[in-house]
């Protein structure tokens, strides 16, 4: 009996001492890619509103309904936007007018844009400009940005040129 037991305890030692000979299993933890959920991609629409100033002594409001597309490739964006809109100036006179612009931007985070912009712009009494501007726009929740932007209207029809600030709120798709 007492043989079967040094047999048993000498069995067991040897067993464990392979055991821990064995090398430790490591596991590495899942990659895990961060995202903001925000999608620059695709269709969006929204509506805006800005103040111009132009020389020589002329201002006006406008609000504007917008529609347009983005893509992406890496941090660099670009895009296309139109609008059509209602202005009034400072002489109380009311004008509808349109436009539509292209951008290019860079993603200076997942959700924060910084673009340039340039395009043309009509009103119904017959005003036309070239613009050229530049803005930021944030991402606020997984499929709202906000944008603010800067212009500059020149290369017109009329004696005005100006200077424009305005902000919008759009819903990507």
């Amino acid at each position: 009996m007492r043989k079967l037991l040094l047999t048993i305890a000498a069995s067991t030692l040897m067993a464990t001492g392979a055991l821990a000979a064995d090398p430790v299993m490591t596991i590495e933890p899942a990659y895990i890619e961060s995202s903001s959920g925000f999608d620059w991609d695709g269709f969006y629409m929204g509506i805006g509103i800005l103040g111009a100033s132009f020389t020589p002594a002329a201002s006006l409001g406008q609000i504007d309904f917008i529609a347009g597309a983005n893509f992406t490739n890496g941090d660099m964006l670009f895009g296309l936007e139109g609008w059509l809109g209602f202005a009034r100036d400072n002489l109380a006179i009311d004008e509808w007018g349109g436009g539509i612009e292209a951008r290019a931007g860079y993603l200076i985070t997942p959700e924060a844009l910084l673009y340039v912009s340039g395009g043309g712009q009509f009103y119904n009494g017959g005003s036309q400009y070239g613009t050229i501007g530049a803005g930021m726009e944030f991402a606020v929740t997984d499929n709202v940005s906000l944008d603010l932007e800067y212009k500059y209207w020149g290369w017109s029809n009329t004696a005005f040129t100006g200077h424009s600030i305005g902000a919008s709120a759009l819903w990507h798709f």
